[in-house]
């Protein structure tokens, strides 16, 4: 039954089934070669063994390969299920995950996937069981430069989840480590400091927590998940209440783990002083998905064609690479063929006539059958060995960037990037120019990111890159070009990508977040604030970005400015005054939102919208209150 789940869950085979399938069809006809030299007689048995044994590594190395392929799939459609919301679907899957995996790298993934869903549940000390194990598990050397990234990423979770119990040196430890990690990306050193500030706040520090929020505010708004990035904005809402707010007359909620929580029952786990500063989403809220779905998915045919012809490739690179390869294979074996063949009894030159002395060979022929198998796994292992050592300096160049990046120092960020997009290696160029083109895009720059969408996509010209950067990469850069394409106005266009995206990497774990900045986008440019508002109106943590999530939140105070209230339409005033760069990047994405909101009411009007919301808050405090004493007497 758990071997059918994939299929029924919409995975496909991945892409790199071929180049699996490809490794032991190679791998099976040396080492076939091997047992034949081996089988032919006494002189040449040992001979073989060389040839088998390097046939037995390529065949290894191709099923690994192959299960690799299958089980990241599995664990990506998980992840993008949990961020959809289906929590019990994502479940199942990591269940049949962690029954079939081999690999640490994927345990890890997964043990870090089971603590944030106990986490978002409320389940703290279960969460922490997970972390631990993600933290402690043994490292996958084959997916070495993976396992960084993925260890410094459970320390940071480790840290928030230590931070929200008390173990205030244990979370202080994993925060130093997470700090010091050269392979840190911006997303585990915001958590960090997340943590950081979950301390602070729990230490009652109300001027370091100010003055550390003011330092990292732009790596806790733009790196954050929505639910992470709520809770610092209700530490910003905390601290510049009066002591004697009504904010702060709320009892705290007790609410059983079993299900899902919401935001502000969340956030009464981790920081229970910030829980009543969290904003709750409208009781009615609900069908995103559904909204999402129908708003991107409705591609005309010449659309479709025309996504189709960008999504394909120039094979004649490809087939020139694979000659050479099989050309170089065919050579290999025949080598070892003729060399076994004047090794062979039946081939051996007849002795001559005269005895004489002989001169010793330069080269044993029988050496030489020995030592090219040998050869050939000295030269993968070194390989293996000097790709690891690339990719190491690699991920430090790239993490380095995006740190830069995320710090605010885009010159340097941008300047290495640039260096990177010139790599000889495809996918570390196709990941530069993707994050060149996130960059371009929140400067608002949205030809110049187009440019290096395009470019990004140009880099993955042979189906191994493609193969490679199929999981997160190449829909990745898909993704942004349909975002592009509706902030351009080319609506046919972004709804034909996103349905290709759709139909072809239905495991890409960022999905349901492609989906919704292109909903999100295309509502917004057609004028539709009101459906744009609708979209985000869930208690659901699909990762948006901050810029994203600003666009929602004017949406909303735009269409509905009572609901929103007064605090929230002066907090998005100021953010928009305050952050140049939000502004001008919503003013090139959905101008018509921002004109809407900035027509909202007056000063007048904004005074009595905030007597109304403090009249409210007023009253759901004395409601939660008065909650457990009912439910007391009833019970």
């Amino acid at each position: 039954m758990a071997r059918e789940l994939p299929a029924r869950f919409g995975i496909t085979p991945h892409a790199v089934r071929r180049i699996a399938h490809r490794h032991i069809l190679v791998g099976g006809v040396m080492a076939l070669t091997g047992a034949a030299v081996s089988a032919s007689g006494v002189g040449s048995a040992a001979a073989g063994v060389p040839l088998g044994m390097a046939g037995a590594l390529v065949i290894a190395l191709g099923l690994r390969t192959r299960a690799m392929g299958v089980s990241v799939q599995v664990v990506n459609k998980a992840h993008n299920l949990a961020a959809a919301g289906q929590r019990e679907a994502a479940s199942e899957l990591l269940d049949h995950a962690e029954e079939t995996a081999r690999s640490s790298y994927i345990r890890r993934v997964i043990d870090v996937q089971r603590a944030l869903a106990a986490m978002q549940r409320g389940d703290l000390a279960g969460a922490l069981r997970r972390a631990d194990a993600a933290v402690t598990r043994r490292a996958d050397v084959l997916a070495w430069h993976l396992e960084q990234a993925t260890i410094v990423a459970a320390h940071a979770l480790r840290a928030l989840i230590r931070a929200s119990i008390g173990e205030r040196d244990g979370a202080a430890a994993d925060i130093a480590l997470v700090r010091s990690s050269a392979f840190a990306p911006p997303e585990a050193l915001a958590r960090a400091e997340l943590a950081a500030a979950v301390l602070l706040e729990r230490a009652g520090d109300r001027e370091a927590l100010r003055a550390h929020l003011l330092r990292e505010r732009r790596l806790l708004l733009e790196h954050t998940r929505p639910r992470e990035r709520a809770l610092v904005r209700a530490y910003q809402r905390m601290l510049k209440a009066k002591p004697s707010s009504v904010y702060r007359t709320g009892a705290k909620r007790d609410v059983e783990p079993s299900g899902e929580l919401s935001a502000a029952d969340w956030a009464a786990r981790v920081s229970p002083e910030a829980a009543p500063f969290m904003r709750a989403p409208p009781p009615d809220a609900g069908g995103v998905e559904e909204l999402s779905r129908a708003a991107i998915e409705q591609a005309d045919a010449s659309a479709r064609a025309a996504a189709e012809g960008r999504a394909r490739i120039d094979r004649r690179p490809a087939a020139k690479a694979a000659g050479r390869r099989l050309l170089l294979w065919v050579v290999l074996v025949m080598m070892f063929v003729v060399a076994w063949q004047f090794l062979s009894p039946g081939h051996a030159p007849e002795a001559p006539r005269v005895e004489r002395a002989r001169a010793e060979p330069l080269f044993d022929l029988f050496a030489l059958v020995w030592l090219s198998p040998l050869a050939f796994i000295a030269m993968f292992v070194g390989i293996a060995l000097a790709s690891v050592a690339r990719m190491r300096k690699v991920s430090r160049r790239f993490v380095a960037a995006q740190v830069a990046l995320a710090r605010g120092e885009e010159q340097r960020g941008r300047r290495e990037l640039e260096g990177l997009t010139a790599s000889r290696a495809p996918v570390v160029a196709a990941q530069a120019h993707l994050t060149v083109a996130e960059l371009s895009e929140r400067q608002g720059e949205l030809t110049a990111a187009l440019a290096a969408c395009e470019a990004g996509l140009a880099r993955l010209d042979t189906d191994v890159a493609r193969v490679m950067a199929a999981d997160i990469l190449l829909p990745g850069l898909l993704a942004e070009r349909a975002f592009l394409f509706a902030a351009m106005d080319r609506s046919a266009d972004a709804r034909a990508e996103m349905a290709l995206l759709a139909e072809r990497y239905a495991s890409y774990p960022y999905l349901e977040r492609a989906r919704l900045r292109v909903a999100l986008a295309l509502r917004a440019r057609e004028g539709d604030i009101a459906g744009a508002a609708r979209l985000t109106e869930r208690d659901a943590d699909v990762p948006l970005n901050a810029r994203d999530e600003l666009l929602a939140d004017v949406c909303r105070a735009a269409a509905s400015p009572g609901t929103a209230g007064a605090g929230e339409v002066e907090r998005l005033r100021e953010e928009l005054r305050v952050d140049a760069a939000s502004r001008r990047w919503l003013a090139a994405i959905a101008p018509a939102a921002l004109e809407a909101f900035e027509k909202v009411g007056d000063p007048g009007e904004a005074e009595a919208l905030a007597e109304a919301e403090a009249l409210a808050e007023a009253e759901a405090s004395a409601e939660r209150a008065w909650a457990p004493a009912r439910d007391a007497g009833t019970a």
